[in-house]
């Protein structure tokens, strides 16, 4: 009964009443507008295969598994530890904050610090017209979880990951350091790990990926009712995929 009132409830508060409309009224205009019946029929395929569980995920988790869990014998051997910007939510009640990805690499970088404390090195500058740079406000929410603010450096020119890796390269060298813990979302850390070892080959990048978002498995019978929450991992799919595209065609 449990499991009947949950696949309901998912069903109706999903995209799927939506995209149920447009397939069938694509179905009764198809005789009189061919070509309208037919686009409004593939944009609900479209819409229903990227909110569900059961095509998204297979696709995400790909991306996410590309770096295994980082080791404690690598947590330990890092000299530094490198988080990078994953946004900022501005003029909340709560003032600007962080996104709820941004904290789940800042709650990352926190516990590896609980227990290897070392230099962490922030990397956002000011995205677009905020007042403040993500840097400095992810500093602040370390600070807060009980970071030595001495031990922290923040870099605020970079706005891309390419600029990350750049601006990030001098402040490394200043500080004599060869080897790092790169932490970012685990859908970002392909691509992340590409930029930063063509921009610094001679530091060791040990990837530690955070904020997993997609399961390996995908078969439940709610994996195939679609869900609003899987548009934003699609975006993420994209959004990487073009990315890293775009980084081997200019670099």
């Amino acid at each position: 009964m449990f499991i009947l009132q949950k696949i309901i409830s998912l069903s109706l508060f999903s995209p799927l009443p939506i995209i149920l409309f447009l397939f069938f009224v694509g179905l009764s205009i198809i005789r009189k507008f061919k070509k309208r019946g037919i686009l409004l029929i593939f944009t609900s395929i479209f819409l229903y295969l990227v909110s569900t569980n059961y095509f998204i995920n297979p696709l995400l988790y790909s991306l996410e598994k590309t770096y295994t869990p980082i080791p404690d014998t690598l947590l330990k051997e890092g000299e530094a530890y490198i988080l990078l910007g994953g946004g900022l939510t501005i003029n909340t009640s709560g003032g600007t904050v962080p996104t709820v990805f941004a904290d789940s690499r800042i709650l990352t970088t926190a516990q590896f610090y609980q227990q290897y404390p070392k230099i962490i090195f922030i990397s956002g500058g000011l995205p677009l017209q905020n007042a403040a740079s993500e840097s400095s406000i992810y500093k602040n929410e370390l600070v807060k979880l009980g970071i030595n603010q001495k031990d922290i450096i923040i870099e605020e020119s970079s706005k891309t990951t390419f600029e990350n890796a750049k601006y990030l390269k001098k402040e490394l060298e200043n500080n004599n350091i060869k080897s790092v813990i790169l932490i970012t979302s685990a859908f970002h850390m392909k691509r992340s790990v590409a930029i930063f070892k063509q921009i610094m080959p001679d530091i060791t990048i040990y990837p530690a990926s955070c904020d997993y978002l997609a399961s390996g498995d995908n078969n439940r019978v709610v994996d195939f009712i679609p869900n609003y929450s899987n548009f934003t991992k699609f975006q993420f799919l994209i959004w990487e995929l073009f990315g890293n595209i775009y980084y081997k065609i200019r670099y």
